[in-house]
Parts: C-alpha cells; structure tokens; sequence
C-alpha cells in the first residue's frame, strides 16, 4: 500500500500536519495503519491542538483502507460461501467419497493414513 506522503495530491486532508503526526506513532504508510491501535492514535490525536484536521486525516486513511479490501465476513458468512462453492474431486469409490463428503475437496491437503497393506495405494 502507499505511503502517506504520495498520497496528499489524491487526498488533501493528508497534508504535513497529518502526516508528521502519523510518523511521530511510527506510521508511514496505510499499511501501518493495520498495525497500530487506532483507538489510542484517535486518543493521542485528541490531545493535540489540530484534532480535528488529524480525526479527519485518520477517518481518510481508514476510509482508503476499506475501499482496498474485500467485504468483510464473519464465520457464517464463511461457512455459508463454503457450503455454496464447494469443489471437490470425486475419488471414484462411493465409500471414501460418501466418508469426504463428496470426494477430495480441491485446494486442501487431504491425507490417508491406515495400517501396512490395508489399500491405502488404490
């Protein structure tokens, strides 16, 4: 992601004030921005004398942090596009793949395991 300073042409709230106060909390780019808390960057930026312009300045980054991901979902979300896009390759033998729910999921490490010469190489 893009440091702050080539960032100030595109978004000017990000002026010299904004940014030397990121890098006074060890933040140079949006990127650390993740990293840090931001609660307690808000709580410092209460504190100085522009608190207003550094609220609108962080508000920006974080605005510039959500247009860059994907939507966020939480584990049903998750489960749900599991069950909806679910590939898998069958095996060919109805028991194995009724036990894998269909056969080998593609994109996942699945491994057979069993005793000395119980078929485990058919």
């Amino acid at each position: 992601m893009a440091r702050l300073a080539n960032l100030e042409t595109e978004y000017p709230v990000l002026d010299s004030t904004v940014r030397n106060f990121c890098a006074s909390h060890g933040i140079f780019s949006v990127e650390d921005f993740l990293i840090h808390d931001l609660y307690m960057l808000a709580a410092f930026a209460e504190q100085n004398n522009s608190s207003e312009r550094l609220k609108e300045g962080i508000a920006q980054v974080l605005s510039i942090i959500d247009d860059m991901h994907q939507p966020w979902l939480n584990g049903m979300e998750l489960l749900e596009d599991a069950k909806r896009n679910k590939h898998v390759f069958p095996t060919g033998i109805q028991g194995i793949d009724l036990l894998l729910g269909g056969g080998i999921r593609v994109g996942q490490l699945t491994e057979l395991v069993g005793p000395s010469s119980s078929g485990k190489t058919q």
